[in-house]
């Protein structure tokens, strides 16, 4: 039975999103170079970003952690401090040593001076350990931006959701207003009138469900700046930036942090090689002579005997240290390559399948349903068949929003990889 329903043709072509219309202009090409509401999004984008930058408590304690092994640095080229030392002799004995008569009375000045390199080596050490920790806070850098990009893309992506979802629910109770005055009328039966509000019901739970998951996102990503985030436009999802870098580990942090500890484990080792090298400490002094107020020059050396520590035990440790860190940079290059082989296939993936959905299956979705509610208005189609024409329709836009995001995701991954995420959004 074909149903002419009331008011449904106009209702299934209201106004959808501005990047969403059923009839849209033509995608711009993917290499075009953005838009005036892109360049706002970015703009918006970059000040999300600064703002964590500025906020978030995680960078800021790695940033502490890097401040503070320059004091390691400071501290490592330091020498010993001298002793001043005080000796009383042939005091308040007996005999011709009885009371102070006899008294001997030294005073020294004594210097310990590092041998075998043990100063240069701790300035090695310090200075790659000092690397490290500013490498540690790139990588937390890094990681932030990426984790506000992907915040960013999943609130536009719900925020273009919600309203989707929104004008369907519209369209439901367009629908349900429309069959009840056929089912008043007496040109259609109750089964039908059920069907609609089944649908609106439906249509009703996806609007709530579409928009808590906005607000969930939206306090994520508030969560991350560390402040509220202003209405966001969700045609930011459209546009896919420019073409793909070449990918490499070069600019990476994560392996140059453990080519860093690699420097240090190896300026460790010649720091325990070091202190098996006994030092030396020097002293002056004057004495003075009780007994006839005489004054003498003493000097002093003291070279402690390596007869039991020469520090093998130190030495090794360093020796399996340095083992592990290297073994850890080729672990850390062979996951870098691999992350890289992948994130690169998947931003390649989800860019092709955007400019697909957006080009190809969304508009072909939007004919399709252009000509059914058209075809359904000559009494060609029943009232079913315009219904799942608008659902598919509905299933491709949704579709769409999600390979946006997707692309947007994966490309953050993969700057984050490359360390490309930090200079620009």
């Amino acid at each position: 039975m074909r149903i002419p329903i009331i008011g449904l043709a106009a209702a299934l072509t209201a106004a959808w999103p501005a990047w969403a219309v059923a009839e849209p202009p033509p995608a711009p090409p993917l290499s075009a170079p953005f838009s005036s509401t892109a360049q706002s999004a970015d703009t918006a984008l970059t000040a999300l970003i600064t703002q964590a930058l500025a906020t978030n408590p995680r960078l800021k304690a790695a940033q502490a952690r890097a401040a503070a092994a320059q004091g390691d640095v400071m501290q490592a080229g330091v020498l010993p401090n001298p002793q001043l030392s005080l000796q009383t002799e042939n005091l308040a004995g007996s005999g011709p040593y009885r009371g102070t008569r006899a008294m001997e009375t030294t005073v020294g000045l004594n210097q310990l001076i590092e041998l075998g390199g043990k100063r240069g080596s701790r300035q090695a050490m310090a200075t790659a350990a000092e690397s490290r920790a500013r490498l540690d806070a790139d990588i937390v850098r890094l990681d932030l931006i990426r984790d506000v990009r992907v915040a960013h893309a999943a609130l536009l992506a719900a925020t273009a959701r919600r309203a989707i979802v929104e004008e369907q629910r519209g369209l439901a109770a367009e629908t349900a207003r429309a069959v009840a005055a056929r089912v008043q009328s007496g040109h259609d039966s109750a089964i039908q009138e059920d069907r609609a509000a089944t649908d609106l019901r439906q249509a009703e739970i996806e609007a709530a469900r579409a928009a808590r998951d906005e607000a969930a996102a939206r306090r994520s990503l508030e969560l991350l700046v560390g402040g509220p985030v202003p209405a966001l436009d969700p045609a930011a999802l459209r546009d896919l930036g420019p073409s793909l870098p070449v990918p490499g580990a070069d600019g990476s942090p994560d392996v140059a942090r453990w080519r860093a500890e690699v420097g240090r484990s190896r300026a460790a080792i010649a720091v325990e090689r070091a202190r098996a090298v006994p030092d030396v400490t020097v002293g002056a002094g004057v004495r003075r002579f009780n007994d006839g107020r005489d004054t003498a020059l003493v000097l002093g050396v003291t070279i402690p005997i390596p007869a039991f520590d020469t520090n093998r035990g130190g030495i090794h440790r360093a020796y399996q240290e340095s083992v592990e860190a290297e073994m850890e940079l080729d672990r850390a290059t062979r996951d870098q390559d691999t992350a890289l082989a992948i994130a690169s296939d998947r931003v390649a993936v989800a860019r092709q399948e955007a400019d697909t959905l957006a080009r190809q299956v969304v508009p072909v979705a939007e004919q399709a349903a252009a000509a059914t509610r058209e075809g359904y208005r000559q009494g060609k189609f029943p009232y079913l068949d315009v219904l799942d024409a608008q659902r598919t329709l509905l299933a491709a836009r949704l579709t769409l929003v999600a390979a946006y995001q997707d692309y947007h995701q994966s490309r953050a991954d993969l700057d984050r990889l490359t360390g490309a995420g930090e200079a620009q959004p």
